[in-house]
């Protein structure tokens, strides 16, 4: 077995300044678009130098979307600067700080879906769900994908497990 190579300081360093500018932009993001009782049945949102208005329900998905980066961004970023300050960064985990953010994104997203389709009342509307609430979940999956999805492995093979034929 080839022994693993470490990570170039010079790849470390601008994957640490990309991290970085992906947790400012997700900040800023949230800040964007975080739902304000407008009156309108939409949410206010700051768009390049105006200000749109997004319906609910797009309002919550993107707060799911960004929430679900930004969770998946502090487990990354905590991986990355426990790595980097043992000089045990290894090349070969480049992409997996690379694109764990978008698996958060996605993750967060499948939750957000799931539990509005699935758990809340059918004549619940998107007013009556707190953007608190689509934080938390969202953000929770992000940063806790790995185990997430392992977990949603475990529980859907023996949910669908089928006998052995006879």
């Amino acid at each position: 077995m080839e022994n693993p190579q470490s990570m170039s300081r010079s790849t470390a360093i601008v994957l640490g300044l990309a991290l970085a500018f992906l947790a400012v932009l997700a900040l800023t993001a949230i800040l964007a678009i975080w739902p304000e009782d407008t009156g309108r049945g939409g949410a206010s949102v700051a768009v390049m130098l105006g200000a749109a208005t997004l319906p609910r329900d797009l309002d919550l998905l993107l707060l799911a979307l960004t929430f679900g980066a930004l969770g998946s961004f502090l487990h990354v970023a905590k991986s990355f600067s426990t790595f980097a300050g043992n000089r045990e960064l290894l090349a070969s985990w480049t992409w997996w700080y690379c694109l764990q953010p978008l698996a958060g994104m996605g993750l967060a997203l499948v939750l957000y879906v799931v539990v509005r389709g699935g758990f809340l009342s059918a004549g619940a509307n998107a007013a009556d769900v707190s953007p608190y609430g689509v934080a938390g979940i969202s953000g929770l999956a992000g940063m806790f994908s790995k185990q997430a999805t392992e977990k949603l492995n475990e529980v859907f093979s023996n949910l669908l497990k089928t006998e052995p034929k006879q």
